[in-house]
């Protein structure tokens, strides 16, 4: 096959003419590449003995005898083979040669500039509030009005958290710029409960403050219900002190009642009655086509809270909707090309473009989710618990990969340094039976559970109020299986201590801020790590102390491993329950699952009946319509029967109120047509 291949691909073969010629040609390569062969099965040897030990005699006489077989195959190479250097070497890869075994070189992450060097904010443990010194109150804040000091005075509130001391100042500092100078965009990453609700509200209700007319400034867009209600009541809060009006548009709410909040209407205009609005996606998009008046041509602030599902989640694509109401630039929100950063183009387009802020515990480093927003010029906070000690390069041994990582901060999900993570091993016939162990054993008082879905947190809240029947504790649900009004009844009672306990599907995990929970169980691992971190961040919030306990099986090791370690995080401290635990609640565990059982089989009947009884009537309304010989009436014709009963009976009551005679009528009566003799005539022939 060699020989084929050289004999085709070699320009001195090609120009041979002479058959004689072209033989000896041959010869002398098949020659050189028997010493090639040989050569290379030498050096194989020579590689094999190097393995095992040899003396350097050894090694240098097999180097001189590769080097005298190197003089000797240059003397004894024919000229015309000369020519076979011509050919590119890299046109043919030889299998089995070292250079194909080398190892292919790491590609490295290359990141935008602003997000491989973001702001880095120290979130470490925080002094008790007694140890805080006077310079850190809020009162010798200087950015820092003092209405905004009443306001968080009201709210119980002594001191700002270190995202809060990064963010609001330079956001002020940022505004405060003269025109054409734009704002950087920005993008803030930080744990769950370290304070980014009023790192974007004050700024906010600051700098619109003094505001002359009332027209929506600040657009605040949150994934769920829930959350927008939290955040709705911190924003209020502090524009009590002011003049500004915020507004809450959520499904928890009619329609009707929002749009009389937002916008009024005075001899024939429409003007806003609020500054600043807090909504979900899909409450937005019904207003911005179902409300009138209701513009967002002033917009200068679109504050996005969980950044990272919103994005991930096209929520009915609401950017898209919210771009034909925001103001037309070269840059929009969604589309278009971004504009050449210019001084022309930034006195061209100032004031018409919203400062966009983003927040989240969990936020992407794939710039290609973040580039739907057109962000401008963007800055990134990442909140690490301790600050990197940076090595000096000119050390021996230093890692210079290590210096110059550019996602070592980017997309690396940090927990609060309050936190205290553990874990307990246990079997999956036994978990609902370790769950109320570990709440005896513990005397825990104030305790979330999560499970992955909302079937399961139905079955574990019905064991776990059997078992804790003869006990103080008190458990209950709260899932996606109760209405929004029951679910905001449970967590008024859970604040309130009239329940120790609420078993919770994920819905609930992300931003919502549950007061005082000591505790957060996961009775199944999250599927992500994203879902941990959000699990977790509902303890230790606000620099309290809390515990996130997650139960594992044999199984779930190594799976649970895996997704820690996407955070660098390890498992923790392991906690025990005793072994003897499914002996002595043996006979109340046994009736837990024997009523879980009978309940189970009492709901599927339910569905099993329902589902029977729909299809019965759709079968006796379907024999109804085949049997029947005159069509049944539609509920718009029974409708249009029932009008003209009632336009009739009118007319009877009017005639019987005004008596005419027959001379009057005769009088009143219009002369007919010819049409219309000649329409009574042909009607008169039909009958």
């Amino acid at each position: 096959m060699e020989l084929f291949t050289v004999n085709r691909y070699t320009e001195d073969v090609k120009e041979q003419k002479d058959g004689a010629q072209g033989t000896n040609n041959e010869d002398e390569i098949l020659q050189k590449l028997l010493k090639k062969a040989a050569k290379r099965k030498r050096k194989h040897e020579a590689i094999e003995a190097v393995e095992t030990p040899i003396t350097k005699k050894e090694t240098s006489e097999v180097k001189e005898a590769e080097s005298k077989e190197e003089q000797v195959e240059e003397l004894e190479k024919p000229v015309e083979v000369v020519q076979e250097q011509d050919v590119p070497s890299n046109e043919f890869q030889v299998l089995g040669d070292d250079d194909s075994a080398a190892k292919k070189k790491k590609v490295n992450m290359q990141l935008p500039n602003w997000l491989a060097h973001p702001t880095i904010i120290e979130g470490g443990s925080l002094q008790p509030e007694e140890e805080v010194p006077a310079s850190e109150a809020i009162d010798q804040l200087d950015y820092l009005e003092k209405y905004t000091c009443q306001a968080l005075k009201q709210m119980k509130i002594k001191r700002l958290f270190p995202v809060q001391k990064q963010v609001i100042p330079w956001i002020l500092e940022a505004h405060a710029k003269p025109p054409p100078f734009r704002p950087r965009d920005i993008c803030v990453s930080a744990p769950t409960g370290s304070g980014k609700t009023l790192a974007f509200a004050i700024p906010i209700v600051q700098l619109l403050s003094q505001r002359v007319d009332c027209k929506v400034r600040a657009l605040v867009v949150l994934p769920v219900a829930e959350l927008a209600l939290q955040v709705y009541r911190v924003i209020s809060a502090l524009c009590s002190k002011t003049d500004l009006e915020a507004c809450l548009l959520s499904k928890q709410h009619k329609l009707e009642d929002e749009q009389e909040k937002l916008v009024e209407q005075y001899k024939g205009k429409y003007y806003s009655k609020a500054d600043i609005v807090v909504t979900t996606p899909g409450r937005l998009v019904e207003h911005l086509h179902a409300t009138k008046g209701f513009c967002l041509k002033s917009l200068k602030f679109l504050i996005i809270d969980e950044a990272d599902r919103i994005m991930d989640a096209v929520f009915q694509n609401w950017l898209y909707h919210l771009d034909s109401h925001v103001k037309e630039t070269t840059d929009q929100l969604l589309a278009g090309t971004q504009a050449p950063l210019c001084y022309a183009e930034l006195q061209a387009s100032f004031g018409k473009q919203p400062h966009k802020l983003l927040f989240s515990a969990t936020l992407s480093q794939d710039p290609e989710k973040l580039q739907d927003l057109r962000l401008f010029q963007p800055r990134l906070f990442a909140t690490v618990l301790t600050m990197p000690v940076l090595k000096d390069a000119t050390e021996e041994g230093s890692d210079t990969e290590a210096l110059t990582d550019p996602g070592q901060f980017v997309g690396r999900y940090t927990t609060p340094a309050e936190l205290t993570e553990q874990y307990c091993v246990t079997e999956l016939r036994l978990k609902p039976l370790t769950v109320f162990a570990l709440v005896e054993k513990y005397k825990w008082k104030r305790f979330l559970c999560f499970t992955n879905s909302s079937d399961q947190a139905s079955r574990l809240t019905f064991v776990l109020e059997v078992l804790f029947q003869k006990y103080n504790t008190k458990v209950s649900e709260l899932s996606g299986n109760l209405s929004a009004k029951v679910r905001k009844e449970r967590l008024r009672d859970f604040a309130a201590g009239k329940i120790n306990g609420l078993i919770c599907s994920d819905a609930l995990a992300r931003g919502i801020d549950v007061a005082d929970v000591d505790v957060v169980l996961s009775y199944e691992i999250p599927r992500h790590i994203t879902t941990y971190i959000h699990r977790v961040g509902r303890t230790a919030r606000a620099g309290r102390k809390g515990t996130a306990v997650t139960l594992l099986t044999e199984y779930d090791m190594t799976l649970f491993k895996k997704i820690l370690s996407d955070a660098n995080k390890g498992l923790g401290e392991e906690i025990h329950v005793s072994p003897d635990i499914e002996i002595q609640h043996a006979v109340e565990y046994k009736e837990a699952l024997a009523g879980l059982r009978t309940e189970k089989e009492k709901k599927k009947n339910q569905k099993m009946a329902e589902k029977n009884r729909v299809a019965t009537k759709a079968l006796i309304h379907k024999k109804q319509e085949e049997t029947a010989t005159v069509r049944p009436l539609t509920l718009m014709e029974k409708l249009q029967i029932k009008a003209n009963e009632i336009v009739q009976s009118s007319k009877k009551s009017s005639e019987t109120k005004n008596p005419k005679t027959k001379a009057d009528k005769t009088k009143y009566q219009p002369k007919e047509t010819k049409r219309q003799i000649i329409a009574k005539q042909r009607n008169a022939i039909e009958k």
